[in-house]
């Protein structure tokens, strides 16, 4: 049976994720053999993929609602209220940090065990591929309640206050550390994940009939080319010099590997979730009783959706393939609206012929290393051209980014706005938008720049969002003292 078929037949390890008071029996029980710690490591990704975390909120859902990509959503009507953290979304907010420290805690009880019975897991790599798997998604999850929780502009404001880092399965309490202390650890996870995943990881990023199904799939878990990814994502975010140049390393890497090629433009319009550039996904089973709802049988009540007029602006031109991706719609005024259809299940087979995208949801794609790489490198001219690099295979155009004063603050018109972000940064923002629409990446690329404001963006005019970006820590944190 393949990693893929198998998913769905583990689910019953989502039980053991519920972080619950446990007996040391039923510990003991779980992690005495070596399929228990399969079945645990494959929880995880089954928790992530829950429509409170990446099946849903974090992804297409809230987290592109906050980047200003919707003009129709579900009991939506004040758009500016999607900022109301402590408000109409508290319990959004809330449920968020609580289920990803969940998921956390459950890593750490595993990584004590991974240690402490290491001797049941007798084949070949799997310790080593399992533990660096769990240290990358700790990494992972960690990072992103930085990005949520951390202060906007982390270059200005390292010490600010952040988030808890959670090492441990206990009930002892977890101080809330600085921005910096946060993403040293996140570094210091990545690169012991790097360590054990380096010569044991498979590399195995397709069906393969001939190997072991926990080896193949590798872009389903988190391999050492997600874990390089991480590194390039989370030094591009520190930005001082010697991070960037790491993080360009890094980026160059992975482009590099072989393992992940760019979607061509015919590609892109019949398997708009581009599977040879998934560098780590989501197996969601039966994802279509998710996405449907919002993007393919979706009402008025349920759709998310773009005014036509609007999302043309967006992407410049209608011969971008990512903009002949989305559906049209027509409203009830008469208006034209467009709804992405990049998680269309229709598009995709089950055939195991070749990896087509089925039930995935991409968390870090190919593209992201070309914009790390074109933001890192300090020739302009090099820069525009990783830029360029991706914008070809989408549009067909070549040599459309400019590098006059790209360093300086630009004083263009973008998307009828002047940013005051340099033109560099500009640039970086118009492919963000355009390629990452509904995977939950831009309001990240935002809160990083600190951007006053963006396209889309529901506050009134006059008000900045200096003060939306940074998520409050939920009161229960502060109550209880830990995440347990």
């Amino acid at each position: 049976m393949t990693a893929i078929l198998a998913l769905p037949l583990l689910v019953s390890c989502g039980e053991w994720l519920d972080v619950q008071p446990k007996t040391s029996v039923e510990e003991e029980d779980l992690f005495a053999r070596e399929y228990g710690f399969k079945d645990a490591l494959t929880g995880f990704y089954v928790k992530m993929g829950k429509t409170m975390l990446y099946g849903q909120t974090l992804t297409y859902y809230y987290m592109d609602m906050l980047a200003g990509l919707y003009e129709s959503a579900p009991d939506v009507y004040d758009w500016s209220a999607v900022y109301a953290y402590d408000g109409t979304y508290q319990s959004t907010v809330n449920s968020i940090y609580s289920e990803m420290y969940n998921v956390i805690a459950n890593i750490n009880n595993f990584l004590k065990f991974v240690d402490q019975n290491r001797s049941v897991i007798t084949t070949e790599n799997y310790y080593e591929t399992m533990k660096g798997e769990a240290l990358g998604l700790r990494a992972f999850l960690h990072f992103d309640l930085l990005r949520m929780f951390g202060p906007a502009d982390y270059r200005n404001n390292p010490e600010a206050d952040a988030v808890p880092y959670r090492t441990s399965f206990d009930n002892i309490a977890t101080p809330i550390l600085p921005a910096s202390e946060v993403l040293d650890m996140v570094i210091e996870d990545l690169l012991a994940a790097e360590e054990l995943l380096e010569g044991h990881d498979s590399e195995i990023f397709n069906y393969d009939n001939s190997a072991d199904p926990f080896t193949e799939m590798r872009q389903m878990r988190m391999n050492v080319w997600a874990v390089r990814a991480m590194l390039a994502r989370v030094y591009c975010y520190k930005g001082d010099a010697e991070s960037k140049a790491l993080a360009l390393q890094y980026a160059l890497d992975v482009i590099g590997s072989g393992h992940f090629t760019l979607s061509t433009y015919d590609k892109i319009t019949t398997a708009p979730i581009m599977p040879t550039e998934q560098i780590f996904s989501l197996y969601i089973d039966n994802y279509y009783q998710i996405v449907d709802e919002v993007f393919v049988n979706a009402n008025a009540s349920t759709i998310l959706s773009a005014y036509e007029t609007t999302v043309r602006t967006w992407y410049q031109t209608e011969a971008d393939a990512r903009y002949k991706t989305f559906r049209r719609v027509s409203t009830d005024g008469g208006q034209f609206k467009r709804v992405s259809q990049k998680y269309n299940q229709s598009y995709y087979t089950s055939s195991r012929d070749d990896y087509s995208g089925l039930n995935s949801q991409p968390l870090i794609r190919l593209p992201e290393m070309y914009y790390i790489a074109a933001e890192c490198e300090p020739d302009a001219k090099t820069a525009a051209a990783y830029l360029d690099e991706v914008i070809s295979t989408r549009t067909g155009q070549y040599s459309t980014t400019t590098t006059t004063d790209f360093d300086k603050t630009d004083t263009r018109q973008i998307y009828g706005m002047v940013t005051g972000q340099t033109v560099r940064t500009n640039e970086l923002m118009k492919e963000y938008l355009k390629e990452y629409y509904g995977e939950g990446q831009l309001f990240f690329f935002y809160k990083r720049f600190a951007f006053t404001d963006f396209p889309g963006c529901p506050l009134d005019n006059n008000e900045s969002m200096a003060s939306h970006y940074q998520m409050p820590i939920p009161d229960d944190e502060f109550i209880f003292g830990n995440n347990n």
